[in-house]
């Protein structure tokens, strides 16, 4: 192959500190998500109680979080070398806890470990337990296929590729209010959306809007969501009441898209001081961790599951700084722990091992 035919663009060389700020911020989002879903609040507040309409309006902007991290992936990814080691690093990240945790709790509280959880936490990718790990290991065998694309179509050419995928797994499946393509939380809808951040971060896009009309776009698709269900859960529009509450607030509708590529603009233009620069170059890789050790089975079912219900008898200001303290708490935890994993992988030299041997036999695959 000659040069013309490298399938990634050339790697920027400056460090754009605020996405990598976004990548943290949609990673404390998922945990408050969590918190919400699964911890019991959403399930335990009131019906359209002052509560019930706060806990539903954190959900709705934590919401978000999955396609801004996935936009993310596709902002970044076009503009870095395709390497086999990535995702064998990335997955035994994901091993180092899975098996690990599993091994802490079969020590410390017996019984809380079956065979089966041995068996799932040594096959993190097929157990199920992380969707999104699941779905990108399996986006990340199309990457040579995708940047490729990304990379060669012409701004029209690519315009008209993500206009495409945005009004057919989008727009036209928020008329049947279903997932009628079968895209949403899969890898599917991953790529999609790596597909459309590959765009923004080739040519960029809504490039004379400032931030504060960024901002007020994704504050404007929060709140025609939020509502919406509202609206619809009181029953004052028959039509809405019909299609349900959570109409519009799922990963492909297009509001929720939307908010995700705003926060994404958003986040793109910031500017940080050098001092918090060095803050998030320390935590954010570990956020992909923080969803790692949050969501492990046994953390997932002891600490996370139905203990933060009593947060909705609380007062709306109480139960709003509860969630998010306890969503920072966790976050800043997780993050302090994955410190040590990564010293222990650099101390280890994981990547160096690995980078060898894929250099040894696969040095002239993508060249």
């Amino acid at each position: 192959m000659n040069k013309k035919d490298n399938i990634t663009a050339p790697a920027k060389t400056e460090r754009n500190y605020g996405i990598d700020a976004l990548r943290m911020l949609a990673m404390l989002l998922v945990v408050i998500a969590h918190i919400l879903g699964p911890g019991g609040i959403l399930e335990s507040v009131e019906f359209m109680s002052p509560q019930y309409k706060a806990a539903w309006l954190l959900e709705i902007i934590a919401y978000c979080s999955v396609n801004c991290y996935a936009l993310i992936s596709g902002y970044v990814g076009i503009h870095s070398k395709y390497r086999y080691y990535n995702i064998i690093l990335l997955w035994l990240r994901v091993l180092f806890y899975t098996a690990g945790i599993t091994l802490i709790f079969a020590v410390f509280v017996p019984g809380s470990v079956s065979l089966r959880d041995w068996v799932r936490a040594f096959l993190p990718t097929l157990s199920g337990y992380y969707w999104y790990f699941t779905a990108y290991f399996a986006l990340f065998m199309f990457l040579p296929l995708l940047n490729p694309a990304i990379n060669r179509l012409s701004q029209k050419q690519l315009g008209t590729v993500v206009v495409s995928l945005t009004v057919t797994f989008s727009f036209l499946q928020t008329l049947p209010g279903k997932d009628v393509f079968g895209v949403s939380s899969n890898a599917w809808w991953l790529m999609i959306l790596y597909v459309i951040g590959g765009y923004i971060g080739k040519y960029g896009l809504f490039k004379t809007c400032g931030s504060g009309k960024l901002f007020l776009g994704y504050t404007g698709m929060i709140l025609i969501m939020w509502l919406s269900k509202l609206v619809a859960e009181a029953g004052f529009i028959p039509a809405l009441s019909f299609l349900g509450g959570n109409y519009l607030i799922y990963h492909t509708s297009p509001f929720m898209l939307f908010a995700g590529i705003f926060l994404l603009l958003l986040f793109e233009r910031l500017h940080t001081p050098r001092p918090v620069n060095g803050i998030i170059k320390l935590f954010a890789p570990a956020a992909f961790s923080v969803y790692v050790i949050h969501g492990q089975p046994q953390i997932w079912n002891y600490l996370l599951e139905q203990n933060f219900a009593r947060f909705a008898s609380l007062s709306v200001p109480m139960e709003v700084m509860c969630v998010l303290l306890t969503a920072v708490a966790v976050y800043i935890v997780c993050s302090l722990i994955d410190l040590i994993r990564e010293n222990l992988f650099k101390a280890l030299k994981i990547k160096q091992h690995l980078s060898r041997l894929e250099d040894k036999y696969l040095t002239s695959l993508w060249n």
